[in-house]
């Protein structure tokens, strides 16, 4: 086995890995009938991120990929069109605790996002492929097959997991999130150093650039999506607004992987997506944080197990 391709089966399989594991221990902290109910209680900020990040958002990226970043490589604008169908960041309710924001809509939205992200990449991402003229090609199934074995079914397992073995959840769920984060970390650096090289020459291309416009999109369509709702609770605003920032990497590591796997210049694209986007939306978080008084932070999510397992009420 040849360098180069032991290099690949740690990049694919920390990252395979990492998704297994969050969407298992997403689901060990989901209680279902606290997510819907909190849904329902704020259902139009559900249905508003919805159309957000799969109507709006997509096509500011699209926007941009046509005109001010026309001139970057077609397989980092592929990398742009799937970042932009990914909604719901994995680490949304870290960050709303960071930040002292509303954990259980963060939590909410996180897995309104990702239901959606399941149905809407498979059916925008070759429609918007098509849009920016790139060369590459795929089908829905190529897209959806991952999705569906590596995001839904682990998520469903771990409901599952849940319910037939409350007892063993608590202490469960914190380890699988650590050996999640763990994979991630270990995925990042074997990807830095396999394609160092490509992203040294990114970087005279535009595409960082393009990177840092991608976050501020995702943090100007998340003011416009509270703000344009009159949502005055500023645990709330912030909680969206950090959901709606960062894009989900779980299904853009499945897209990078699979569909686009021989293609490394998408997983560079995504790679300084997500590393650019988490460092800019963390920034934004601290101050946050510094600017929130203590009395107004949130340590608990109604739509997910406590960190102590016991059970907590709803937010009106």
């Amino acid at each position: 086995m040849t360098t180069q391709s032991t290099q690949s089966l740690l990049i694919n399989g920390f990252g395979v890995l990492f998704v297994i594991l969050n969407s298992f221990g997403l689901g060990l902290r989901l209680s279902v009938g606290k997510l819907l109910g909190e849904a329902f209680a704020h259902w139009k900020i559900a249905v508003w991120a919805l159309v957000i990040n799969f109507v709006i958002i997509p096509l500011l990226f699209i926007g941009y990929l046509l005109t001010i970043a026309s001139s970057i490589p077609d397989e980092i604008k592929v990398g742009f069109c799937v970042a932009a169908l990914c909604a719901g960041m994995p680490f949304a309710p870290i960050l709303a605790r960071l930040a002292k924001a509303d954990v259980s809509i963060a939590t909410t939205l996180l897995v309104v996002l990702t239901a959606g992200t399941i149905i809407a990449l498979p059916i925008g991402l070759p429609l918007a492929i098509d849009a920016v003229d790139a060369q590459l090609k795929t089908s829905a199934w190529d897209v959806a097959w991952p999705l569906l074995l590596f995001l839904l079914l682990p998520l469903v397992l771990g409901c599952a997991f849940r319910v037939g073995w409350p007892d063993l959840t608590p202490e469960l769920a914190p380890w699988v999130l650590r050996v999640g984060i763990l994979c991630l970390l270990f995925n990042v650096n074997f990807t830095l150093v396999a394609y160092w090289s490509l992203f040294v020459q990114e970087w005279g291309t535009g595409s960082y650039i393009a990177a840092i416009a991608g976050p501020f999109i995702g943090l100007g369509c998340g003011y416009l999506l509270v703000s344009s709702l009159r949502v005055k609770e500023v645990r709330i605003r912030h909680a969206a607004e950090a959901t709606t920032a960062v894009r989900n990497i779980a299904p853009m590591l499945l897209m990078m992987i699979f569909p686009f796997g021989s293609d490394p210049l998408v997983t560079v694209s995504i790679t300084i997506l997500n590393t650019v986007g988490i460092v800019i939306v963390l920034v934004f978080v601290l101050l946050w944080r510094r600017a929130a008084p203590d009395a107004q932070a949130t340590t608990s999510a109604p739509a997910s197990e406590p960190a102590h397992g016991e059970p907590t009420p709803l937010h009106p």
